[in-house]
């Protein structure tokens, strides 16, 4: 992979990564305010606070102080790509759990999300139609979930292919396949 597109992927990786922090930030920042104020009396009452929004502001900061770590060489890109990949999907992943287990129904003992016949939720009986149906309902859910599965790809593509994290024997074979197939 030649500089110029390196630089392009990495890039594009920031903004996607910038963009995921921003809306995690946007929706979980106002609502975690508001349950820290109200956590005392959730709690008297046996329920829970909702873990979200506290969740998505402790992986906003993690989202934005990765590029400036890599940036003062505290971590270096292969361990970046992979911690970006894990990121990414891991809100995927914890995206998908949160809708197929009933918005939360597994917080409250005995307590199951309505529709759910007691085993979460679901809109026709599948965890893939659960969440294709979240998909196509979710505007902005979608557009997250699309941006973190692009970045998770260009993580996964730079660590294969970017030259500066390349190991010298590999990059030496591929350098030389380039240059016979010119």
């Amino acid at each position: 992979m030649n500089r110029r597109t390196t630089k392009l992927l990495r890039g594009t990786a920031a903004a996607l990564v910038f963009a995921t922090a921003a809306f995690h930030l946007w929706w979980g920042l106002p609502r975690s305010i508001i349950y820290a104020q109200a956590i005392e009396g959730l709690f008297g009452r046996g329920l829970p606070p909702d873990p979200r929004p506290f969740l998505f502001v402790a992986f906003a900061a993690v989202l934005l102080a990765g590029p400036y770590l890599i940036t003062r060489g505290v971590i270096g890109l292969r361990n970046a790509y992979i911690a970006g990949t894990v990121l990414m999907v891991a809100s995927i992943a914890g995206w998908v759990f949160w809708h197929a287990t009933g918005h939360g129904a597994f917080l409250v003992k005995g307590f199951s999300a309505p529709s759910s016949g007691g085993n979460g939720h679901h809109h026709g009986g599948s965890t893939a139609l659960l969440i294709l149906d979240h998909f196509n309902t979710e505007p902005t859910e979608s557009a997250i979930k699309t941006l973190e599965t692009l970045a998770a790809a260009i993580f996964v593509t730079l660590l294969w292919k970017d030259p500066a994290i390349i190991p010298d024997e590999r990059r030496e074979t591929a350098g030389s396949n380039a240059s016979s197939e010119s």
